[in-house]
């Protein structure tokens, strides 16, 4: 079943603006689009999708997503979502990176290779901790399959607040031969908001 809009919230999301910023991972830098400031008008929807089973939700996010400009350089990447562990993904159903993720490669027309990378371990909500200890929870927690060797990555995730998940990614895709290139998410955290502890208490990242 679709999820229809109504033309005011479809209007509302076609003015909200998107953006480009800056991760640092090391000595890595990369450009992570993001479409609307956590908040905004999608940020409701995302939490329906990743806790209220609203499928059609998440494939709304990645139509989103993908009307974007293709964040990219150069030849094709593959997308690749951050994944669930197999306990979260058991209890949830579905991970709603990757059905955001689907939606977004369908309009760049670009693969989607959720098998790539997996999460090996179930942590602590990422959303309970300081930003010292969102690090250390997931550290070595990410498995990248050898099929990354020599291949350019964007990785896509539904909400980014401090980076900590996609640094640790991009770690394992790294040790593997991948080149991550950059990232796409459908909500940034500001760093001000961080601060205030003004978020819903239940995002991962």
């Amino acid at each position: 079943m679709g999820l229809e809009l109504c033309p005011s919230c479809a209007q509302q999301i076609a003015r909200t603006p998107w953006g480009v910023s800056g991760l640092d991972c090391g000595l890595l830098r990369i450009p992570v689009l993001w479409r609307e400031a956590y908040g905004g008008p999608l940020t409701e929807l995302i939490y329906q999708s990743k806790y209220h089973g609203q499928w059609a939700g998440a494939r709304l996010l990645g139509q989103c997503m993908g009307s974007l400009p293709r964040p990219w350089l150069g030849s094709a990447p593959v997308i690749v979502p951050i994944p669930l562990s197999g306990k979260r993904l058991g209890s949830r159903g579905y991970n709603q990176s990757l059905m955001i993720a689907r939606g977004a490669a369908r309009g760049w027309g670009v693969a989607v290779k959720a098998q790539w990378l997996r999460k090996t371990q179930d942590t602590l909500r990422q959303a309970a901790l300081g930003r010292s200890g969102r690090q250390s929870n997931l550290a070595d927690t990410f498995s990248a399959n050898q099929a990354m060797s020599g291949q350019r990555v964007i990785l896509v995730d539904d909400i980014m607040t401090s980076g900590a998940t996609i640094r640790e990614a991009i770690r394992a895709i790294h040790r593997c031969g991948g080149e991550v290139i950059g990232a796409a998410v459908i909500a940034r955290v500001s760093p001000g908001q961080h601060r205030a502890g003004s978020l819903r208490r239940m995002h991962h990242a």
